[in-house]
Parts: structure tokens; C-alpha cells; sequence
């Protein structure tokens, strides 16, 4: 009987410690699927599911100390939606939505893999293309401007400003000159590409 007991008990106390387990690794799946969740929403913008600015820029300072260490060229791109607000007043906030979503679908289709693209604020997106040449980079923007072209019942254009980088650059300065750029390329009529200019 006490046997009987003593037997009873032990499976007791494995059904127990099965259970205790089981409860722990749904927690920990729980929490790690939490965790995941949080970083895709601060890694990716809501609307467009382009990269947050955020997160851009903690990539582009990781992709700066690489560059660093290898002397290598990459390229910053600010891209900017022609005449958006004309196409939010001619059909609405949500037809202007489905453009951005538009363009940044459009932009990550035509993106090599190691491309990271960004939205950088209302109709601005901004794009890091590591260690690519002059002509490639045409290629790129050229291909992007050409799936827009016939988006629906609008035609999408956009403005580009570009700006080379290596090693001896900062964040700001990079930013600061593809903006530069991107303001070049609206001034001298729009949907077309402009590279900062230190002598301008």
C-alpha cells in the first residue's frame, strides 16, 4: 500500500514538473512573440511598412563605422513626392495614401538587397545604398521613377537628391547634403535626380 502510495506520488510529481515546464515555455514564447511584435513596430512605419527614421538612422551609423574601416563608397538618397499636396486636394487623403504606399512598394521592388529604405517624414522617404557606383545608382532611380509613371490615374513623379559618402563624414553632414540635393533637383523643375555639389 505504502508502495502503491509512493508510486502514485512520484508520477504526481512529474505530472507536476511537466506542467511547471510547459507553463515556462509559454511564457517564454509569449514574451519573445511580444518582444518581436515591438520591434517590428519600431523598426517599420505603419502606413507604408518602409523602415522608421528611427531605425534608419541607427543603421546608417552602423553602415558609417563600416565604411570607415573599409574606405568605401555609399550613397544617401532623399526622394521626394512631386506636387503631393496638388494630389491630396485633387482626390482626397486616402487616395494620397495609397500613393505613398505606392511609392514605397515600388521603391523596395526595384531596391537591390542590401538597399535600406526609410520613411523620412510626410511625403519623404530617404534611401541608403551601400557601396554602389554613380551609374548603378542612375539605374536604380530611374527604375523607380518609370514603375510610377502610370500609377493608376495619376502620374507619380519624384525628386532625388543624392549625396557619395566614405569615411570621413558624420551623420548630419550626410543628411544635410542629400537634402541639399534633393532641394537642387526641385528647383530645376522636379522628377529628376541632382548630386550634391560642394562648389554650388
Amino acid at each position: 500500500m505504502i508502495e502503491f502510495c509512493n508510486e502514485n506520488m512520484g508520477f504526481l510529481i512529474i505530472g507536476i514538473f511537466i506542467m511547471v515546464c510547459f507553463v515556462f515555455l509559454k511564457i517564454i514564447f509569449e514574451q519573445k512573440r511580444e518582444i518581436y511584435w515591438l520591434n517590428q513596430i519600431s523598426q517599420k512605419d505603419e502606413l507604408t511598412q518602409a523602415y522608421t527614421r528611427r531605425y534608419f538612422f541607427e543603421i546608417l551609423e552602423y553602415h558609417l563605422k563600416l565604411s570607415h574601416r573599409y574606405n568605401s563608397f555609399s550613397a544617401i538618397l532623399m526622394l521626394d513626392i512631386d506636387n503631393f499636396k496638388d494630389i491630396n486636394d485633387s482626390f482626397g487623403h486616402i487616395f494620397g495614401d495609397e500613393v505613398l504606399i505606392q511609392v514605397a512598394k515600388e521603391c523596395s521592388e526595384h531596391l537591390r538587397e542590401s538597399d535600406i529604405l526609410a520613411r523620412y517624414g510626410g511625403d519623404e522617404f530617404i534611401l541608403l545604398c551601400p557601396f554602389i557606383g554613380y551609374d548603378d545608382l542612375i539605374m536604380v532611380v530611374k527604375r523607380i521613377q518609370k514603375a510610377l509613371q502610370n500609377y493608376q490615374h495619376v502620374s507619380i513623379t519624384i525628386s532625388v537628391g543624392a549625396y557619395f559618402f566614405s569615411k570621413n563624414c558624420n551623420t548630419s553632414e550626410i543628411i544635410q547634403y542629400a537634402d541639399e540635393a534633393l532641394y537642387c533637383a526641385k528647383k530645376n523643375g522636379k522628377n529628376r535626380i541632382e548630386f550634391f555639389n560642394s562648389s554650388v
